[in-house]
């Protein structure tokens, strides 16, 4: 589907004419008469561009723009505007407006201003969906000695020419994003958008709000249409990172979107093609949840067609060093420290944790070492606040089973708490237990 032009123009002729000429170069035009039916438009669907007249009877251009403006600040907007009111286009673009163009004008010369507006603002969206998520060291997660690892890095070279939805499952901070966007890069589609939405982080209510997007008030807050992510990822891969975390109810929708190749957004009457390519991950066992009735069966076959199972670290442990070597590097760069050697009896230790919380907890405690280390090495010291390792110093052989079992869930714990921003119900979720369970260890292990 083309990008969406909303051409606001009172004259028939004029607006019969932009609606026919950007239409035959790929654009989904739409037109409105006036700036009330502009409004209305706008509240119902996402454009990507507005090409407005100025002089328009009752609402003007001006006027539109700053309605927009109090809702959007990054739709473009271009002016039209007659010969003599150039102070009025000077205000348009002090208001927000992209450009403005002065009548008359040449088509060919407003159509380059078209495509640079509408890149303009997909640079913006995408700049929009970028978020803090933790990369640690993405690059090493993909490579290393481990048989299992090598043999998903080659199924994901086999189906790099395909579309084949891909289902990643693997415990938390496994790598499972990282694996993903490897999936998206090595693919025919890796100049397109690689698109995340993570279905454990978000409420219910607005899962399907964010997959396929929303008329102005759909629901309370609603002040404005929006884009779904599913269309944001037109031409490229979206992401569903904790496919399990889905209601039953958005899974159906879900479920005819594949099937159909088509969104409807919440409220709204009209249908939008899509062309993606989905890849899903979960820390859950999928088929058993199948089992038990809490996943549709249908869904799992549509999104599970290249299966992968990442396995987690304890079971990667010729990788471990190597991934210390070049975590340490990459926190030197970001902390601008220069730790350059671990100690021996740290590498051991590293070695024997049960790292309940995988590669993720592995750069977690990496990070905490190379901030606390006092010189060039990382050493049993530097370890203390680490519960994990607590005792490495004094005896250097390995912790007992129960005493590396409880160090690892306090560690984890904490790491949990600290990526849900002390949110102990969004932990709980992170963690993978009931909130009751999360509050009685916290008190046992005397976590505040």
């Amino acid at each position: 589907m083309g990008d969406r032009i909303l051409f606001v123009e009172d004259e028939p002729e004029m607006r019969r004419f932009l609606a026919r000429y950007f239409s035959r170069r790929g654009y989904a035009a739409a037109s409105a008469a006036s700036g009330e039916e502009a409004w209305d438009l706008l509240s119902q669907t996402a454009y990507d561009l507005v090409v407005c007249d100025q002089a328009l009877g009752g609402l003007s251009g001006l006027d539109l723009l700053r309605m927009i403006r109090e809702t959007d600040r990054d739709l473009p907007f271009i002016m039209i505007t007659g010969a003599g009111t150039i102070e009025t286009a000077v205000e348009a673009i002090k208001i927000g407006a992209f450009h403005y163009v002065t009548k008359p004008f040449k088509p060919g010369e407003l159509a380059i201003l078209v495509r640079r507006a509408v890149e303009f603002g997909k640079l913006h969206r995408k700049l929009a969906r970028i978020h803090a998520d933790e990369e640690w060291g993405d690059r090493a997660i993909v490579v290393g000695k481990n048989q299992r690892v090598r043999e998903i890095l080659q199924t994901i070279e086999k189906i790099s020419a395909s579309d084949a939805p891909v289902l990643i499952q693997g415990e938390t901070g496994t790598g499972k994003t990282v694996f993903a966007r490897r999936i998206h890069e090595t693919s025919r589609r890796r100049e397109g958008p690689f698109v995340t939405i993570d279905c454990g982080a978000l409420p219910e209510n607005l899962i399907e709000s964010e997959l396929f997007g929303h008329v102005k008030g759909a629901f309370t807050g609603a002040v404005r249409a929006k884009r779904g992510l599913l269309e944001e990822a037109d031409g490229g891969t979206i992401f569903l990172d904790e496919i399990g975390e889905m209601s039953p109810a958005t899974q159906t929708k879900l479920l005819r979107a594949i099937q159909e190749l088509i969104i409807k957004p919440v409220g709204g009457t009209r249908s939008t093609a899509i062309d993606v390519r989905y890849i899903s991950a979960t820390h859950r066992d999928l088929p058993a949840a199948v089992e038990a009735g809490r996943f549709r069966e249908d869904l799992y076959y549509r999104l599970a067609v290249i299966p992968l199972f990442l396995p987690p670290l304890r079971e990667r442990r010729e990788d471990i060093i190597p991934f210390v070597r070049t975590f340490v590097r990459e926190l030197n760069r970001q902390h601008n420290r220069r730790v350059s050697k671990v100690d021996p009896v740290v590498l051991q230790a590293f070695m024997e944790a049960p790292w309940k919380g995988n590669i993720r907890e592995l750069k977690n405690v990496l990070e905490r070492a190379v901030l606390l280390a006092e010189g060039p090495a990382i050493t049993a010291e530097c370890l203390s606040p680490a519960p994990s390792f607590q005792g490495h110093k004094a005896q250097q052989h390995p912790l007992t089973l129960k005493q590396a079992v409880e160090a690892a869930e306090r560690q984890v714990i904490r790491s949990a708490l600290a990526a849900a921003e002390g949110n102990r119900s969004r932990a709980a979720e992170i963690l993978g237990i009931g909130r009751r369970t999360l509050y009685a260890k916290m008190a046992a292990y005397n976590i505040g």
